[in-house]
């Protein structure tokens, strides 16, 4: 009886030391159990945004069929020119058929004009002619003494000055008549000079550049025949609605070529704010473009990389607290949460730190109303 008594406290002092352990170490294990989280305020990623290398300037020179046919192409393929080099010849046929009918109009004018002139030479000789006489009869009348004789050169003078102004209006008529052929010659002239003009006709570069030769131009209008592509380049670049506001006129940025891997400086020099024309194929999300100025060596068309700077410290909202007025985190120091007053300002829909913490600071991420100032607490860290 008394063993069997011994065994039932024995047993019930070990079971009791069981469960004692049992609370005793998940106790100890919950309390020590870290209740927050930690992260370090650093600065965004930059923002990686698609972009080409393209000619700041560009000039497409068209098949324009109205001007006749290609008569050569005096440029080559990658060749540099300058500004008023020629790069397109034309010859134009029915031009030509035109030019060689107007030459034939006049040269019949310029005969009708010479005809005129020889008239009015004639004319004029014979009111010479005329005037002689006349003048001549005038001296015998007024020589003359004997009545008969006298009356007679009178006569004579009457007749004579009937003539004069007979072969007067002669050369008036002619000289209209030559004023008019004249008129007729220099207007055809021009008429020729504007054809001849028509016959050949040159396109020259309006800029400073490399030609660029695409033959398919000749048969397809819709493809430029010559394009001047300027030596100075831009890169071209694409942005979302999302990050849109992220970019100002005169941010400085860093240009990264994809196939060297190289990096160039740069700086945004324009901002479109039209989104760009959308295809079937392209997403549903509006872009827009944006022009980056720097200097950059690569080849015209090559893809690259825009990296955006983002500086701004932003803090997520759980790890915000408010209270009267008052908007504070706790920043982990030394095993403690120090409560520190913070001011933030809203940018594209995130806080970003204006002051009160700074790079580097180890902020607690889900504080909740048991977090004191200054309390000790156990944290994870999610860097």
């Amino acid at each position: 009886m008394k063993s069997k008594k011994f065994k039932l406290i024995s047993g019930a002092i070990i079971a009791g030391i069981c469960v004692g352990s049992y609370f005793l170490f998940f106790s100890s294990s919950k309390k020590a159990e870290p209740n927050y989280n930690v992260f370090t305020l650093n600065q965004l990623d930059p923002l990686l945004l698609k972009g080409e290398v393209k000619a700041a300037q560009t000039e497409d020179i068209f098949y324009d069929q109205t001007l006749g046919t290609i008569a050569d192409i005096p440029v080559k393929h990658e060749q540099e020119v300058k500004n008023g080099d020629v790069l397109l010849n034309y010859l134009n046929g029915e031009a030509q058929s035109r030019a060689d009918q107007q030459q034939r109009t006049v040269n019949k004018s310029s005969l009708t004009a010479q005809q005129a002139a020889q008239n009015l030479g004639r004319a004029q000789a014979r009111l010479n002619e005329a005037q002689t006489n006349l003048n001549q009869s005038k001296a015998e009348l007024d020589r003359e003494v004997e009545p008969e004789k006298k009356e007679e050169l009178k006569g004579k003078v009457d007749q004579l000055k009937a003539e004069v102004t007979s072969t007067n209006n002669d050369v008036i008529q002619a000289q209209q008549a030559l004023d008019l052929a004249y008129t007729e010659v220099n207007d055809e002239s021009a008429a020729l000079e504007s054809e001849q003009g028509k016959v050949t006709s040159t396109v020259k570069a309006t800029i400073d550049g490399v030609a660029m030769v695409n033959e398919a131009g000749k048969k397809n209008l819709d493809q430029p025949l010559v394009q001047v592509l300027s030596k100075t380049k831009q890169t071209k670049g694409t942005v979302t609605e999302y990050d849109l506001a992220k970019l100002k006129v005169g941010q400085e940025v860093s240009v990264i070529s994809i196939g060297s891997n190289q990096t160039a400086q740069g700086k945004i020099s324009a901002i479109n704010q039209l989104p760009k024309s959308k295809t079937g194929s392209e997403s549903e999300i509006p872009t827009y473009e944006f022009v980056v100025d720097g200097d950059f060596p690569w080849a015209y068309g090559s893809s690259v990389q825009i990296s955006l700077p983002q500086p701004q410290l932003v803090l997520p909202e759980k790890s915000i607290v408010t209270k009267e007025d008052k908007t504070y985190v706790y920043v982990y120091k030394n095993g403690r949460a120090v409560k520190t007053d913070v001011k933030v300002v809203v940018a594209n829909g995130a806080k970003n730190v204006e002051s009160g913490v700074a790079k580097g600071a180890k902020i607690i991420g889900n504080p909740d109303d048991a977090l004191k100032d200054n309390a000790e607490v156990q944290v994870v860290e999610n860097d």
